[in-house]
């Protein structure tokens, strides 16, 4: 019993120790993040190249089911192709989580869900997608995105 009681009680120091440890979270900085995603998004809608490169590093690169993967550069290269070939009825970003990993960098998790085309063809909706958030010079800069279509579950194994 007096061993449990040790064990149970190194646990919580650690535990809280740990919890300590953890970097603090910045609601502000999470608003900015959320924000400056809204931001990347409402750009490539309304095919403002601007807009978008003020949010996104130079450097930075993006993975998703439709492009492939694509740096930012050859992404601004074709951004207004891609504009001229994407309709947006609607768009939103729900269930955001800042995962913070110290004070100057975070990764932000949300479905995106929307209804347009592009070249024709019906935009994936909901899509499961992540971005890393670096603050460079005091702001909040993306650096990786990647998109994830959820797939349906395998039917049930036959018996």
């Amino acid at each position: 019993m007096k061993r449990n009681l040790c064990v149970c009680a190194a646990g919580i120091v650690m535990a809280v120790v740990a919890g300590v440890s953890l970097p603090a979270q910045d609601a502000q900085g999470e608003k900015a993040i959320i924000a400056a995603e809204r931001a990347i998004h409402e750009a490539i809608v309304k095919g403002n190249v601007a807009a978008f490169q003020q949010q996104v590093a130079a450097d930075s690169f993006a993975i998703d089911s439709m492009m492939g993967r694509m740096s930012t550069a050859e992404f601004i290269k074709g951004f207004d192709a891609i504009n001229k070939d994407m309709k947006m009825e609607s768009w939103d970003l729900t269930e955001t989580k800042v995962i913070w990993q110290d004070a100057n960098n975070a990764v932000l998790t949300y479905k995106w869900t929307g209804k347009g085309t592009y070249q024709g063809q019906p935009i994936p909706s909901p899509v499961w997608a992540s971005t890393v958030w670096t603050k460079r010079n005091g702001k909040w800069t993306a650096v990786f995105h990647q998109e994830t279509i959820p797939m349906p579950p395998p039917p049930p194994a036959k018996k």
